[in-house]
């Protein structure tokens, strides 16, 4: 992945030799800007669940941070809640993994397809869900999430 954005960052220089340097000047920022974003969230979400620890999102989260549901309402505000919200994702289930199947971005704003999968630790039952989620960035910290997935489907496989 990284590869991938060093070489569009790498022609989009070369094509701007023949363009108003201020204007490249702006859009080399701007790509390295949105790197940095990438990086910092997918260090964020990776690091909390590999090592089961979701405080180690603290140096990640914007301190006006807020989580919206699927219609846009805010069901969480402030980094205390937005852990709340997604802790018991690796609490419940002991062995949870979860990908970032691809993040695409454009300044501060990305969409992360993931997929999350575990064991749920009372029941015993395995999850596999898939789904969405749009975000904003502000000075290199997650702003805003709003989620997008089946919500249904997860239940369905702890039921059955």
């Amino acid at each position: 992945m990284r590869k991938i954005i060093l070489l569009f960052l790498v022609l989009s220089i070369v094509s701007c030799t023949n363009q108003d340097p201020e204007l490249c000047i702006e859009l080399q920022n701007s790509k390295e800007l949105l790197s940095q974003n990438m990086d910092n969230y997918r260090s964020a979400w990776e690091n909390a669940f590999i090592k089961r620890d979701i405080n180690l999102l603290d140096g990640y989260l914007h301190q006006d941070i807020t989580h919206l549901d699927e219609d846009g309402i805010i069901n969480a505000t402030g980094p205390e809640e937005f852990k709340n919200a997604y802790s018991g994702y690796i609490v419940g289930f002991p062995d949870s993994e979860f990908t970032i199947v691809k993040l695409y971005g454009q300044g501060d704003q990305l969409v992360k397809h993931w997929n999350f999968k575990g064991t749920h630790g009372e029941s015993g039952k395995e999850v596999n869900v898939y789904g969405v989620t749009l975000v904003r960035m502000k000075d290199g910290k997650i702003l805003q999430e709003q989620d997008y997935w089946d919500v249904r489907k997860f239940y369905k496989q702890l039921e059955d």
